[in-house]
């Protein structure tokens, strides 16, 4: 059949919005507001593939998209996208993009649905509502036949809604696939990081004057390929406490610099934001490697913690995407994870296998490693093994294989990397320089 596009509501032209839509109420999950802000609608516009439809447009999660094969087989994939940040000049902008691997689905009978969600920011707790939303619109374009089976997907950020759905809704989606995925603990390790810069520049950060420290934090680190002896200190550092020594490690450093960009003083100085006080580092014991001035025991001692916040770090607080994940799962949860990811680091996967380890529910989840720098680098072979993997796990009962993400990773990621990356393994770990 020709491809075709229907237009189910209207919104090919930008349209400003003067005030934050109305949140999206479910049992079970309240999420952390939208920030205050007027919110433009992008163009949500997009060609049906041979063989599909496509139906797009403006609902109360913001933009839409949904593309349903001729030959549908009964299964619908939600994906969720990733952080866009809410500064800047295009920050108020909301889009809505395609499934990363749109076309595989589409040839194998699977609709894709994907929202912009209501505001931009970090917003995992919207992110999920607005996306789970997105089933009865997929219904309501498919003639009243809902899905029968939902798998639920994203990436970075998106990850996070993938791990919060399948812990906050844990039968409502067959299966998850987290690529990438974030986590409220990844703010701790922002926060441990700008603790650790603090100690090694001798700069103490203060709510303030945070732009201005970091600044000058930068002129005493360098970048890299240009770091100065405590810069050294500091890549070494966020290497390690954030999964240890690893291929492409070094390069992750290097990827938007996340090397700086790491560095966060916001929580350590007293924020009073929800996402500020659910940050804790009392709980984190900084390493480095020998040779580069400093020693752990000086770090441990010296770094400023923020305590925990109980009010708001609680299972039971007001906001369950700034909680640590329980373990919970009820349905198969497959992940993948870079090596050399330094925006959200593998150490994410470890604190999610001790958690699904104490509830007992090993058995739904499987985790795999990538010897890929920079963050969510996977290729398109990668991408969709781990989903026909994951789907074959829904429909036969057997656990997907996958890797171990505790303990030694420097040669972790050979088993699904395909093909390996250039320069495989790149660097692992900070080194002294020869003197």
């Amino acid at each position: 059949m020709t491809a075709f596009v229907v237009a189910a509501v209207v919104a090919a032209t930008a349209i400003g919005l003067t005030s934050v839509p109305r949140a999206l109420a479910r049992p079970g999950l309240t999420p952390v507001p939208c920030p205050q802000q007027d919110w433009v609608l992008g163009d949500p516009a997009f060609e049906a593939l041979p063989g599909s439809k496509a139906f797009f447009g403006r609902y109360d999660g913001g933009l839409y998209r949904v593309e349903i094969p001729d030959n549908w087989n009964g299964e619908l994939v939600l994906y969720a996208h990733g952080f866009v940040s809410n500064a800047g000049a295009q920050g108020s902008l909301l889009r809505v993009g395609n499934s990363p691997i749109r076309d595989h689905l589409i040839t194998h009978g699977i609709a894709w649905a994907a929202s912009s969600y209501r505001c931009n920011g970090y917003v995992p707790g919207q992110g999920l509502l607005d996306t789970m939303a997105l089933t009865d619109l997929f219904t309501k374009f498919n003639g009243g036949r809902g899905p029968q089976r939902v798998f639920l997907t994203g990436t970075s950020m998106g990850g996070h809604v993938t791990l919060l759905g399948m812990h906050a809704f844990p039968t409502a989606f067959v299966g998850g696939l987290a690529m990438c995925p974030a986590g409220s603990e990844l703010f701790d390790f922002f926060a441990a990081v700008g603790a650790a810069a603090e100690v090694i520049t001798g700069t103490r950060m203060t709510i303030d004057t945070t732009r201005h420290d970091l600044d000058a934090m930068t002129e005493m680190l360098g970048k890299p390929g240009e770091l100065t002896d405590k810069g050294r200190q500091l890549a070494s550092v966020e290497i390690q406490i954030s999964g240890g020594p690893r291929p492409f490690a070094v390069e992750g450093l290097a990827q938007g610099n996340r090397f700086i960009a790491n560095i966060s003083g916001a929580a350590i100085a007293g924020g009073t934001t929800p996402s500020n006080r659910a940050v804790m580092t009392s709980q984190i014991t900084y390493a480095i490697d020998e040779g580069l001035g400093i020693t752990a025991d000086a770090l441990n001692t010296r770094a400023r913690r923020k305590a925990l916040d109980a009010e708001i770090r609680n299972p039971t607080g007001p906001y369950g995407e700034l909680v640590p994940f329980d373990g919970k799962l009820e349905r198969p949860l497959l992940t993948m994870h870079g090596t050399g990811d330094l925006f959200v680091p593998i150490f994410i996967e470890q604190s999610l296998k001790r958690a699904v380890q104490a509830a007992g529910k090993p058995s739904w989840l499987t985790q795999r490693v990538y010897r890929i720098g920079g963050h969510c680098g996977f290729n398109q072979t990668e991408m969709i093994k781990s989903f026909d993997d994951l789907s074959a796990w829904v429909h036969n009962g057997t656990k997907a294989a996958g890797d171990e993400v505790f303990g030694d990773l420097s040669d972790a990621g050979r088993i699904y990397t395909e093909p390996l990356r250039p320069n495989d393994p790149g660097g692992l770990r900070i080194v002294a320089p020869a003197r």
